[in-house]
Protein backbone atom coordinates (compact mmCIF):
# COMPACT_ATOMS: atom_id res chain seq x y z
CA UNK A 1 0.00 0.00 0.00
CA UNK A 2 0.76 3.25 -1.13
CA UNK A 3 0.64 6.78 0.76
CA UNK A 4 0.27 10.04 -1.02
CA UNK A 5 2.13 12.70 1.02
CA UNK A 6 1.52 16.32 0.05
CA UNK A 7 4.43 17.46 -2.03
CA UNK A 8 6.61 20.04 -0.94
CA UNK A 9 5.27 22.78 -3.72
CA UNK A 10 2.17 22.38 -1.91
CA UNK A 11 2.91 22.92 1.18
CA UNK A 12 4.87 25.90 0.15
CA UNK A 13 1.85 26.88 -1.27
CA UNK A 14 -0.16 26.60 1.91
CA UNK A 15 2.24 28.28 3.99
CA UNK A 16 1.98 31.57 1.77
CA UNK A 17 -1.67 31.58 2.18
CA UNK A 18 -1.45 30.89 5.66
CA UNK A 19 0.78 33.60 5.82
CA UNK A 20 -1.28 36.21 3.89
CA UNK A 21 -4.25 35.61 5.89
CA UNK A 22 -2.76 36.28 9.56
CA UNK A 23 -0.63 39.32 7.54
CA UNK A 24 -4.10 40.39 7.02
CA UNK A 25 -5.51 40.07 10.48
CA UNK A 26 -2.82 42.14 11.68
CA UNK A 27 -3.11 44.96 9.38
CA UNK A 28 -6.61 44.95 10.33
CA UNK A 29 -5.77 45.01 13.96
CA UNK A 30 -3.02 47.70 13.42
CA UNK A 31 -5.87 50.35 11.77
CA UNK A 32 -8.68 49.21 14.12
CA UNK A 33 -6.12 50.34 17.01
CA UNK A 34 -4.98 53.37 14.97
CA UNK A 35 -8.95 54.39 14.77
CA UNK A 36 -9.24 53.63 18.83
CA UNK A 37 -6.49 55.86 19.72
CA UNK A 38 -7.66 58.50 17.38
CA UNK A 39 -11.28 58.70 18.46
CA UNK A 40 -9.90 58.61 22.07
CA UNK A 41 -8.22 61.65 21.40
CA UNK A 42 -11.43 63.42 19.43
CA UNK A 43 -13.01 62.93 22.85
CA UNK A 44 -10.60 64.24 24.74
CA UNK A 45 -10.86 67.16 22.53
CA UNK A 46 -14.43 67.30 22.23
CA UNK A 47 -14.50 67.67 26.52
CA UNK A 48 -11.53 70.27 26.45
CA UNK A 49 -13.13 72.53 23.91
CA UNK A 50 -16.14 72.36 25.88
CA UNK A 51 -15.02 73.26 29.10
CA UNK A 52 -13.22 76.69 27.22
CA UNK A 53 -16.53 77.25 25.63
CA UNK A 54 -19.00 76.76 28.39
CA UNK A 55 -21.58 79.02 26.74
CA UNK A 56 -22.05 76.62 24.26
CA UNK A 57 -24.10 74.71 26.50
CA UNK A 58 -24.78 76.92 29.41
CA UNK A 59 -27.86 78.73 30.40
CA UNK A 60 -26.04 81.95 31.95
CA UNK A 61 -29.45 83.50 32.97
CA UNK A 62 -30.93 80.63 34.61
CA UNK A 63 -33.33 81.10 37.28
CA UNK A 64 -32.14 79.01 40.10
CA UNK A 65 -35.53 78.60 41.03
CA UNK A 66 -36.26 76.67 38.50
CA UNK A 67 -34.12 73.69 39.21
CA UNK A 68 -36.47 71.58 41.48
CA UNK A 69 -33.81 72.57 44.49
CA UNK A 70 -30.99 71.20 42.80
CA UNK A 71 -28.13 73.19 43.12
CA UNK A 72 -25.99 73.80 39.86
CA UNK A 73 -23.09 70.53 39.52
CA UNK A 74 -20.59 73.59 39.86
CA UNK A 75 -18.73 76.04 37.36
CA UNK A 76 -19.86 76.51 34.07
CA UNK A 77 -16.69 74.32 33.05
CA UNK A 78 -18.55 71.35 34.83
CA UNK A 79 -21.76 72.12 33.38
CA UNK A 80 -20.54 72.29 29.84
CA UNK A 81 -18.25 68.98 29.99
CA UNK A 82 -21.43 67.36 31.74
CA UNK A 83 -23.23 68.49 28.84
CA UNK A 84 -20.53 66.97 25.96
CA UNK A 85 -20.48 63.86 27.58
CA UNK A 86 -24.18 63.07 27.14
CA UNK A 87 -24.16 64.24 23.72
CA UNK A 88 -21.03 62.26 22.91
CA UNK A 89 -22.79 59.01 24.85
CA UNK A 90 -25.94 59.85 22.39
CA UNK A 91 -23.85 59.94 18.79
CA UNK A 92 -21.61 57.16 19.96
CA UNK A 93 -23.87 54.95 21.62
CA UNK A 94 -21.59 54.72 24.23
CA UNK A 95 -22.11 54.55 28.22
CA UNK A 96 -21.36 58.34 30.09
CA UNK A 97 -18.14 56.36 32.07
CA UNK A 98 -16.78 54.85 28.56
CA UNK A 99 -16.80 58.68 27.33
CA UNK A 100 -14.96 59.81 30.34
CA UNK A 101 -12.70 56.92 31.36
CA UNK A 102 -11.66 56.86 27.40
CA UNK A 103 -11.51 60.50 26.97
CA UNK A 104 -9.77 60.15 30.32
CA UNK A 105 -7.04 57.83 29.35
CA UNK A 106 -5.91 59.72 25.89
CA UNK A 107 -5.18 62.92 28.03
CA UNK A 108 -3.86 61.28 30.43
CA UNK A 109 -1.48 59.21 28.51
CA UNK A 110 -0.26 62.07 25.75
CA UNK A 111 0.74 64.06 28.49
CA UNK A 112 2.52 61.74 30.47
CA UNK A 113 3.15 58.92 28.63
CA UNK A 114 3.98 60.44 25.29
CA UNK A 115 5.92 56.68 23.54
CA UNK A 116 3.00 54.41 24.52
CA UNK A 117 0.67 57.06 23.67
CA UNK A 118 2.02 57.03 19.80
CA UNK A 119 2.71 53.20 20.25
CA UNK A 120 -1.16 53.34 20.27
CA UNK A 121 -1.66 56.12 17.42
CA UNK A 122 0.46 53.69 15.24
CA UNK A 123 -1.74 51.02 15.77
CA UNK A 124 1.38 49.20 17.53
CA UNK A 125 -0.51 48.56 20.63
CA UNK A 126 -4.52 48.69 22.14
CA UNK A 127 -6.19 50.88 24.41
CA UNK A 128 -5.96 48.36 26.72
CA UNK A 129 -2.35 48.37 26.72
CA UNK A 130 -2.42 51.87 27.46
CA UNK A 131 -4.59 51.61 30.38
CA UNK A 132 -2.19 48.63 31.50
CA UNK A 133 0.69 51.38 31.37
CA UNK A 134 -1.41 54.77 33.15
CA UNK A 135 -2.66 52.99 35.97
CA UNK A 136 0.59 52.35 37.53
CA UNK A 137 1.36 56.42 37.10
CA UNK A 138 -0.07 56.75 40.84
CA UNK A 139 3.12 55.13 41.91
CA UNK A 140 5.03 58.60 41.11
CA UNK A 141 5.56 61.43 42.41
CA UNK A 142 4.28 64.27 39.94
CA UNK A 143 6.64 66.12 37.76
CA UNK A 144 8.99 63.00 38.40
CA UNK A 145 11.92 62.70 36.25
CA UNK A 146 11.65 58.81 36.19
CA UNK A 147 8.00 58.99 34.53
CA UNK A 148 10.13 59.39 31.26
CA UNK A 149 12.30 56.32 31.92
CA UNK A 150 9.05 54.45 32.77
CA UNK A 151 7.18 55.58 29.89
CA UNK A 152 10.55 54.16 27.43
CA UNK A 153 10.51 50.89 29.08
CA UNK A 154 6.92 50.16 29.42
CA UNK A 155 6.19 51.44 25.29
CA UNK A 156 8.95 48.61 24.72
CA UNK A 157 7.15 45.44 26.15
CA UNK A 158 3.85 46.60 25.49
CA UNK A 159 4.86 46.14 21.51
CA UNK A 160 5.40 42.74 22.05
CA UNK A 161 3.48 41.43 24.80
CA UNK A 162 -0.05 40.74 25.85
CA UNK A 163 -2.37 43.32 27.95
CA UNK A 164 -2.00 40.96 30.69
CA UNK A 165 2.23 40.38 30.26
CA UNK A 166 2.25 44.69 30.51
CA UNK A 167 0.21 45.09 32.77
CA UNK A 168 2.47 42.56 34.77
CA UNK A 169 5.42 44.41 34.19
CA UNK A 170 4.00 47.61 34.25
CA UNK A 171 3.24 46.90 37.84
CA UNK A 172 7.25 45.47 38.22
CA UNK A 173 9.22 48.61 36.54
CA UNK A 174 6.80 51.52 38.61
CA UNK A 175 7.96 49.01 42.03
CA UNK A 176 11.65 49.61 41.14
CA UNK A 177 11.63 53.31 39.50
CA UNK A 178 9.09 54.49 42.25
CA UNK A 179 10.36 56.35 45.64
CA UNK A 180 7.17 56.27 47.39
CA UNK A 181 6.63 53.09 49.43
CA UNK A 182 3.77 50.19 48.69
CA UNK A 183 2.58 51.67 51.96
CA UNK A 184 1.69 54.98 50.57
CA UNK A 185 0.80 53.50 47.55
CA UNK A 186 -1.81 51.11 49.07
CA UNK A 187 -3.40 54.14 50.99
CA UNK A 188 -3.99 56.09 47.99
CA UNK A 189 -5.22 52.81 46.00
CA UNK A 190 -7.24 52.03 48.69
CA UNK A 191 -9.15 55.53 48.79
CA UNK A 192 -10.88 54.19 44.98
CA UNK A 193 -12.21 51.26 46.48
CA UNK A 194 -15.76 50.67 44.93
CA UNK A 195 -18.28 47.95 44.01
CA UNK A 196 -20.52 47.75 41.25
CA UNK A 197 -23.08 45.22 39.35
CA UNK A 198 -23.19 44.64 35.57
CA UNK A 199 -25.47 42.56 34.00
CA UNK A 200 -25.77 38.98 32.70
CA UNK A 201 -28.26 37.17 31.14
CA UNK A 202 -31.05 34.76 32.15
CA UNK A 203 -32.36 37.01 35.52
CA UNK A 204 -28.27 36.44 36.41
CA UNK A 205 -25.70 39.30 37.59
CA UNK A 206 -22.34 39.89 38.43
CA UNK A 207 -21.12 41.74 41.50
CA UNK A 208 -17.47 43.18 41.17
CA UNK A 209 -15.91 44.87 44.26
CA UNK A 210 -12.09 46.57 44.13
CA UNK A 211 -11.03 45.92 47.54
CA UNK A 212 -7.80 45.55 49.67
CA UNK A 213 -5.92 42.36 48.43
CA UNK A 214 -6.06 41.02 52.17
CA UNK A 215 -9.88 41.14 52.73
CA UNK A 216 -10.90 39.97 49.22
CA UNK A 217 -8.22 36.24 50.03
CA UNK A 218 -10.08 36.49 53.11
CA UNK A 219 -13.54 36.66 51.79
CA UNK A 220 -12.40 34.02 49.10
CA UNK A 221 -11.14 31.73 51.58
CA UNK A 222 -14.29 32.17 54.52
CA UNK A 223 -16.57 31.00 51.50
CA UNK A 224 -13.98 28.10 50.95
CA UNK A 225 -13.79 26.78 53.56
CA UNK A 226 -16.85 27.20 54.57
CA UNK A 227 -18.70 25.50 51.30
CA UNK A 228 -16.15 22.43 52.22
CA UNK A 229 -17.67 21.76 55.34
CA UNK A 230 -20.69 21.76 54.77
CA UNK A 231 -22.69 18.62 55.02
CA UNK A 232 -23.82 16.32 52.51
CA UNK A 233 -27.48 17.31 53.84
CA UNK A 234 -26.55 21.09 54.11
CA UNK A 235 -24.97 20.88 50.61
CA UNK A 236 -28.13 19.84 48.56
CA UNK A 237 -27.02 18.87 45.87
CA UNK A 238 -25.12 22.28 44.84
CA UNK A 239 -21.33 22.35 43.35
CA UNK A 240 -19.19 23.88 45.57
CA UNK A 241 -18.54 27.73 43.43
CA UNK A 242 -23.16 27.32 43.64
CA UNK A 243 -22.75 27.37 47.51
CA UNK A 244 -19.78 29.95 47.32
CA UNK A 245 -21.88 32.51 44.94
CA UNK A 246 -25.08 31.75 47.68
CA UNK A 247 -22.99 32.02 50.83
CA UNK A 248 -21.46 35.50 49.10
CA UNK A 249 -25.35 36.82 48.69
CA UNK A 250 -26.14 35.19 52.38
CA UNK A 251 -24.11 37.23 53.94
CA UNK A 252 -24.33 40.91 52.07
CA UNK A 253 -28.33 40.07 52.74
CA UNK A 254 -28.16 38.26 55.74
CA UNK A 255 -30.49 41.27 57.43
CA UNK A 256 -27.57 42.65 60.11
CA UNK A 257 -28.82 45.98 61.74
CA UNK A 258 -25.47 47.58 60.81
CA UNK A 259 -25.96 47.54 57.02
CA UNK A 260 -27.32 49.66 54.68
CA UNK A 261 -31.62 49.03 54.33
CA UNK A 262 -32.44 49.13 50.48
CA UNK A 263 -35.82 49.14 48.92
CA UNK A 264 -36.03 46.61 45.85
CA UNK A 265 -39.86 47.14 43.46
CA UNK A 266 -41.08 43.50 42.63
CA UNK A 267 -43.99 43.69 40.63
CA UNK A 268 -46.28 40.60 40.68
CA UNK A 269 -49.81 40.66 39.26
CA UNK A 270 -52.50 39.13 41.01
CA UNK A 271 -53.21 36.14 38.69
CA UNK A 272 -49.55 34.91 38.98
CA UNK A 273 -50.35 33.73 42.16
CA UNK A 274 -52.82 31.52 41.08
CA UNK A 275 -51.69 30.20 37.24
CA UNK A 276 -55.09 28.58 36.58
CA UNK A 277 -56.48 32.14 36.48
CA UNK A 278 -54.50 33.08 33.56
CA UNK A 279 -57.59 32.00 31.11
CA UNK A 280 -59.69 34.33 32.01
CA UNK A 281 -57.68 37.44 31.90
CA UNK A 282 -54.90 37.13 29.36
CA UNK A 283 -54.95 37.59 26.03
CA UNK A 284 -53.18 35.06 23.13
CA UNK A 285 -49.86 37.12 23.31
CA UNK A 286 -49.14 36.63 26.96
CA UNK A 287 -46.24 34.97 25.91
CA UNK A 288 -44.70 38.50 25.22
CA UNK A 289 -43.89 39.60 28.38
CA UNK A 290 -42.42 43.30 28.48
CA UNK A 291 -39.50 44.22 26.33
CA UNK A 292 -37.04 45.31 28.81
CA UNK A 293 -35.87 49.12 28.31
CA UNK A 294 -39.48 50.36 26.96
CA UNK A 295 -41.05 53.18 28.37
CA UNK A 296 -44.32 52.37 29.98
CA UNK A 297 -44.12 49.30 31.38
CA UNK A 298 -47.24 46.78 31.17
CA UNK A 299 -47.76 45.59 35.05
CA UNK A 300 -50.38 43.98 34.28
CA UNK A 301 -48.27 41.12 32.34
CA UNK A 302 -45.56 39.91 33.41
CA UNK A 303 -43.43 39.44 36.99
CA UNK A 304 -40.81 42.55 36.78
CA UNK A 305 -37.88 44.41 38.21
CA UNK A 306 -39.06 47.84 37.30
CA UNK A 307 -35.55 49.09 35.24
CA UNK A 308 -34.13 45.70 35.23
CA UNK A 309 -36.63 43.45 33.54
CA UNK A 310 -39.13 40.09 33.94
CA UNK A 311 -38.55 37.57 36.49
CA UNK A 312 -40.10 34.20 36.51
CA UNK A 313 -43.30 33.60 38.33
CA UNK A 314 -41.48 30.82 40.86
CA UNK A 315 -38.98 33.60 41.87
CA UNK A 316 -41.54 36.39 42.34
CA UNK A 317 -44.15 34.34 44.47
CA UNK A 318 -41.17 33.07 46.68
CA UNK A 319 -39.68 36.65 46.93
CA UNK A 320 -43.76 37.41 48.35
CA UNK A 321 -43.05 34.72 50.59
CA UNK A 322 -40.06 35.61 51.99
CA UNK A 323 -41.19 39.06 52.75
CA UNK A 324 -43.97 38.51 54.39
CA UNK A 325 -45.65 41.54 53.28
CA UNK A 326 -46.93 43.56 50.02
CA UNK A 327 -48.11 46.85 48.66
CA UNK A 328 -51.50 46.85 46.51
CA UNK A 329 -50.91 48.67 43.40
CA UNK A 330 -54.63 48.97 42.23
CA UNK A 331 -54.19 50.45 38.17
CA UNK A 332 -58.76 51.10 38.28
CA UNK A 333 -58.79 54.46 39.62
CA UNK A 334 -62.52 53.78 40.82
CA UNK A 335 -60.72 52.15 43.68
CA UNK A 336 -59.65 55.36 45.57
CA UNK A 337 -56.09 54.71 45.22
CA UNK A 338 -55.55 58.32 43.99
CA UNK A 339 -51.79 59.31 42.72
CA UNK A 340 -52.43 61.87 39.91
CA UNK A 341 -53.63 64.44 42.15
CA UNK A 342 -52.97 68.05 42.36
CA UNK A 343 -50.78 68.92 45.01
CA UNK A 344 -49.54 72.18 46.62
CA UNK A 345 -46.26 71.04 47.83
CA UNK A 346 -43.05 70.51 45.67
CA UNK A 347 -42.45 67.36 47.08
CA UNK A 348 -43.64 64.07 45.68
CA UNK A 349 -44.97 61.56 47.71
CA UNK A 350 -43.66 58.59 48.38
CA UNK A 351 -46.56 56.45 46.35
CA UNK A 352 -46.10 58.97 43.77
CA UNK A 353 -42.24 58.18 43.59
CA UNK A 354 -42.82 54.39 43.37
CA UNK A 355 -45.65 54.72 40.82
CA UNK A 356 -43.33 56.53 39.19
CA UNK A 357 -40.72 53.57 39.48
CA UNK A 358 -42.96 51.01 38.06
CA UNK A 359 -44.46 52.58 35.26
CA UNK A 360 -41.01 53.77 34.22
CA UNK A 361 -38.19 51.50 35.24
CA UNK A 362 -35.22 53.90 34.04
CA UNK A 363 -34.57 57.56 34.17
CA UNK A 364 -36.66 58.52 31.29
CA UNK A 365 -33.95 60.25 29.11
CA UNK A 366 -33.18 58.64 25.97
CA UNK A 367 -30.41 55.70 26.64
CA UNK A 368 -29.97 56.32 30.50
CA UNK A 369 -30.16 52.61 32.11
CA UNK A 370 -30.42 54.32 35.88
CA UNK A 371 -33.26 52.70 37.53
CA UNK A 372 -35.88 55.05 38.26
CA UNK A 373 -35.97 54.12 41.78
CA UNK A 374 -32.74 55.71 42.77
CA UNK A 375 -33.72 58.93 40.15
CA UNK A 376 -34.71 62.21 41.11
CA UNK A 377 -38.27 63.18 40.88
CA UNK A 378 -38.33 66.34 38.33
CA UNK A 379 -41.40 68.75 37.44
CA UNK A 380 -41.70 68.72 33.46
CA UNK A 381 -43.22 71.79 33.68
CA UNK A 382 -41.04 73.90 36.85
CA UNK A 383 -42.91 74.02 39.87
CA UNK A 384 -41.71 78.10 39.79
CA UNK A 385 -42.22 80.23 37.76
CA UNK A 386 -45.31 81.31 35.63
CA UNK A 387 -45.69 78.27 33.93
CA UNK A 388 -45.88 76.98 37.82
CA UNK A 389 -46.29 73.26 36.84
CA UNK A 390 -48.21 71.04 39.32
CA UNK A 391 -46.42 67.79 41.74
CA UNK A 392 -49.04 65.54 40.00
CA UNK A 393 -48.19 62.30 38.22
CA UNK A 394 -48.68 63.82 34.27
CA UNK A 395 -45.92 66.90 35.17
CA UNK A 396 -43.79 64.36 36.62
CA UNK A 397 -40.70 62.48 35.59
CA UNK A 398 -38.00 60.50 37.16
CA UNK A 399 -34.41 61.86 36.25
CA UNK A 400 -31.29 60.62 37.17
CA UNK A 401 -29.51 62.55 39.58
CA UNK A 402 -26.82 63.69 36.48
CA UNK A 403 -29.95 64.74 33.69
CA UNK A 404 -32.07 66.46 36.68
CA UNK A 405 -28.78 68.78 37.27
CA UNK A 406 -28.48 69.79 33.41
CA UNK A 407 -32.10 70.47 33.13
CA UNK A 408 -32.75 73.86 33.10
CA UNK A 409 -29.51 75.16 34.41
CA UNK A 410 -27.78 74.47 30.41
CA UNK A 411 -28.93 74.90 26.93
CA UNK A 412 -29.72 71.39 26.36
CA UNK A 413 -33.72 71.00 25.44
CA UNK A 414 -35.63 68.26 26.73
CA UNK A 415 -39.29 67.60 25.32
CA UNK A 416 -41.17 64.56 26.52
CA UNK A 417 -42.81 62.40 23.81
CA UNK A 418 -46.20 60.79 24.03
CA UNK A 419 -44.63 57.91 25.25
CA UNK A 420 -43.16 60.00 28.07
CA UNK A 421 -39.76 59.35 26.85
CA UNK A 422 -37.70 62.21 26.88
CA UNK A 423 -35.12 63.58 23.72
CA UNK A 424 -32.68 65.82 24.36
CA UNK A 425 -31.91 68.34 21.75
CA UNK A 426 -28.12 70.06 21.56
CA UNK A 427 -26.96 73.35 20.82
CA UNK A 428 -24.67 71.56 17.99
CA UNK A 429 -28.08 70.37 16.04
CA UNK A 430 -28.17 67.15 17.70
CA UNK A 431 -31.05 65.44 19.04
CA UNK A 432 -31.24 62.22 20.62
CA UNK A 433 -33.36 59.10 19.81
CA UNK A 434 -35.39 56.20 21.91
CA UNK A 435 -33.53 53.31 20.90
CA UNK A 436 -36.89 51.15 22.44
CA UNK A 437 -39.32 52.97 19.76
CA UNK A 438 -41.03 50.76 18.03
CA UNK A 439 -39.47 47.02 19.64
CA UNK A 440 -42.42 45.99 21.28
CA UNK A 441 -44.55 46.29 18.64
CA UNK A 442 -41.97 44.60 16.59
CA UNK A 443 -42.04 41.75 19.26
CA UNK A 444 -45.24 41.50 19.39
CA UNK A 445 -45.59 40.73 15.32
CA UNK A 446 -42.90 38.00 15.58
CA UNK A 447 -44.99 36.69 18.02
CA UNK A 448 -48.34 37.19 16.21
CA UNK A 449 -46.51 35.71 12.71
CA UNK A 450 -45.82 32.24 14.57
CA UNK A 451 -47.67 29.36 13.31
CA UNK A 452 -50.77 28.18 16.05
CA UNK A 453 -49.54 24.99 17.46
CA UNK A 454 -50.78 21.76 16.13
CA UNK A 455 -52.63 19.40 18.45
CA UNK A 456 -50.01 16.37 16.34
CA UNK A 457 -46.78 15.61 15.23
CA UNK A 458 -46.93 16.48 11.01
CA UNK A 459 -45.98 12.81 10.32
Amino acid sequence: MQIALPSTVNRVDDAFVLRELFLDAEAEQFEANRRAARQAEHLADVLEFARTHSDLYVNVDFDPRLTDGIPPLGGDATLAERCAVLEASSRLRLTDAEVRSTAALAQQAREQLPRVWQAARDGLITLAHVKAATVQLVAFVAGSDTVAGFDELIRDVAVSATVAGTRRQARVIADRLTARTRTQRHADALSRRTIYVDAAADGMSWVTALIATERAHAIDRELTLTAKHLTVGERDGRTTQQIRADLFADLLTGGDASTVKTKVLVTVPLDRLAPEARASVRGSNAALGQVVGTTGMDLNRDCLIPGVGPVDDATARQLLLDVGAFTRVITDPVTGVILDMDRRSRTATIAQREWLALTHGTCVRDGCERLAIDADIDHYCAYHGPGRGETDIGNLDPLCDPDHALKDTTLLQHHRREDGSIEVRFPSGHTTTNPFTGLHDRVRALLDSRPEPTTHPPF
